[in-house]
């Protein structure tokens, strides 16, 4: 048989040929099934003696049980088994990662025990998700993994009750991910960000099911936060305190009562509630100094007019998004009156109250805004539907906006609407009048 014009060229053997990865040096073979699930960079053991013992020395465990485990025993009973052989099999004394996910119900002391042994071999990052432990069991933490001293990011999810010890210090965590677990209590919670000095990374999930009802974030070094609160029953408090905070995610489907302390460094903030009201205003304020707000809501309950009156001027505001759902438009003018900077608006009709033909009520400000003198520079409306006040929108942005570029509409969501009726919308939107003659309209 000829040779191949790669192998006459190197001079290589068809067998090496086949089998380049194999002469790589172990430290890369390592990295590579690094990336690999642990099941599968075990399954390499097969390929030939070459790989027999490679896997050992990978400092990154990913294990994760069949979902078919929740109704087979012996299933349950080999995982315990393989995840066992691998930790007393692997050789690295420090772990980069260990990322469990259980599917089924196992006892405690398995989990705790495997726990243990990532957190006694200076692991970084810790990703633990428990799907089969039920609502009514939460699986506790060996309490040696709060003096976890190498712990840089740790990540709990579900079937997790956090009962923190009164001896916890994390000197080296920067970031914590929550997700839908239990807190036993308010002071646990409280207790953890205190002992968390360089934490700079904060994702929190709650339902309303937990012990928890005050949530203080106070913490002095964090700079990303995020939060989702969901459920109706009972008070909750939120209360933060975090002076170098850059970015917040904000999910609110609780009846929170806010209480912010300093988030004055705040560069954007992302903001969803189901029902936009009165307790919203001290919110809304501790937005006042981000460069970008994305601001969401369903439903909407008439602010007065004493607490509009107290709205803060957005001095550092350059881009505002508001998704509005049914009614509040009226906040519109209350946003434009006080963001004497912004230079792109986005304005989007929330897509369940899309097609119905509901009519809002808009007032435009009394006066014309600062930003549309001299600033703002692009404009895009999302949803939109030719509905009056929608119109009405339009042409007085159009009508005001001095330096404006480009108005880029889009009727996305409304895929039934006749082509004719497209038509005579845009007819309508190219007959305003226009501020500045150079304005683009666009319209999809």
């Amino acid at each position: 048989m000829a040779k191949s014009a790669y192998q006459k060229t190197n001079n290589v053997s068809p067998k090496t040929c086949l089998d380049r990865i194999s002469q790589l040096p172990d430290v890369l073979i390592q990295h590579i099934l690094s990336f690999l699930p642990t099941k599968e960079a075990v399954a390499t053991s097969i390929l030939s003696k070459r790989w027999l013992w490679v896997w050992i020395s990978v400092p990154i465990l990913d294990l994760e049980d069949s979902p078919c485990c929740t109704t087979d025993e012996k299933l349950r009973f080999d995982f315990v088994q393989f995840v066992t052989d691998v930790l007393i099999l692997n050789k690295v004394s420090f772990l980069d990662k260990f990322c469990i996910k259980l599917n089924s119900f196992y006892h405690p002391f398995y989990a705790r025990t495997w726990f243990m042994a990532a957190v006694t071999r200076d692991v970084k990052e810790l990703d633990i998700t428990i799907h089969g432990m039920g609502n009514s069991h939460f699986l506790k933490l060996p309490r040696s993994l709060f003096t976890a001293k190498t712990l840089t990011i740790l990540k709990l999810k579900h079937g997790v009750e956090l009962d923190v010890p009164a001896t916890v210090y994390l000197p080296c965590l920067k970031v914590l991910h929550l997700v839908w677990i239990k807190f036993t209590n308010d002071e646990s919670l409280s207790r953890l960000f205190s002992a968390c000095p360089v934490l700079q990374e904060l994702l929190l999930q709650k339902f309303d099911s937990d012990n928890a009802l005050k949530f203080n974030i106070s913490i002095p070094t964090l700079k990303s936060l995020s939060l989702s609160f969901s459920g109706w029953h009972g008070k909750h408090k939120l209360k933060i305190n975090t002076p170098v905070l850059e970015y917040l995610v904000l999910q609110d489907n609780l009846c929170l009562e806010y209480e912010f302390d300093d988030i004055s460094s705040l560069l954007e903030a992302n903001v969803t509630v189901s029902l936009l009201e009165n307790r919203h205003i001290q919110l809304i304020k501790a937005l006042r100094n981000a460069k970008f707000i994305s601001f969401h809501w369903d439903w909407y309950s008439a602010m007065t007019r004493r607490n509009f009156k107290t709205y803060p001027l957005f001095h550092n505001l350059v881009q505002l998004e508001l998704n509005v759902g049914y009614g509040g438009w009226s906040v519109l003018s209350r946003f434009l009156e006080s963001s004497h900077n912004l230079e792109i608006l986005v304005l989007v009709k929330n897509a369940n109250c899309r097609g119905l033909g509901l009519e809002c009520c808009w007032t435009p400000p009394k006066h014309v805004p600062k930003c549309f003198l001299s600033c703002l520079k692009m404009v895009y409306f999302r949803g939109f539907e030719g509905l009056t006040y929608q119109l009405s929108m339009v042409k007085y942005i159009l009508n005001n906006a001095r330096v404006l570029k480009m108005v880029d509409i889009c009727t996305n969501g409304i895929s039934d609407m006749p082509l004719d009726s497209k038509f005579d919308m845009l007819k309508k939107l190219s007959m305003f009048p226009r501020s500045c003659k150079t304005c683009q309209l666009q319209f999809n």
